[in-house]
């Protein structure tokens, strides 16, 4: 019988509440990179209030995820210098966005970057 439950050792993966939010970060984060490239040629309001509720979204998924961090590791340097550069990311993209002139040319690069700061989350947060 504990043979048969050691199988289930990969699932405790899954309830760790920090890694759902960091891999649900990552699916947003790359449909909205996605929903973005095609609303930067298109002009289609729905696409454009989804695009945006993604966004709210993928942002307070990465303020959960960083309260987390600090409520169970509490604060240190690095910790939260790295926490302040994501936040910045998101900063950088919302003020490329609203200028609009620039948008297309450097929004992929940002929401990329966003993308690998996810991916990152995803791998500080797999329990070990």
């Amino acid at each position: 019988m504990g043979r048969l439950l050691k199988g289930f050792d990969i699932l405790s993966i899954f309830s760790n509440l920090s890694t759902i939010l960091a891999s649900v970060g990552l699916i947003l984060a790359t449909s909205s990179l996605i929903s973005g490239l095609q609303l930067v040629k298109a002009a289609n309001i729905a696409e454009r209030k989804i695009h945006r509720f993604n966004g709210y979204t993928t942002l307070t998924l990465f303020l959960c995820l960083a309260g987390l961090s600090v409520y169970n590791n509490g604060i240190g340097l690095w910790s939260f210098w790295g926490w302040v550069f994501g936040l910045l990311l998101f900063t950088l993209k919302i003020y490329i966005v609203r200028r609009r002139r620039r948008s297309f040319k450097y929004v992929s690069w940002v929401g990329a970057s966003l993308i690998f700061l996810w991916l990152f989350l995803v791998f500080k947060n797999i329990p070990v």
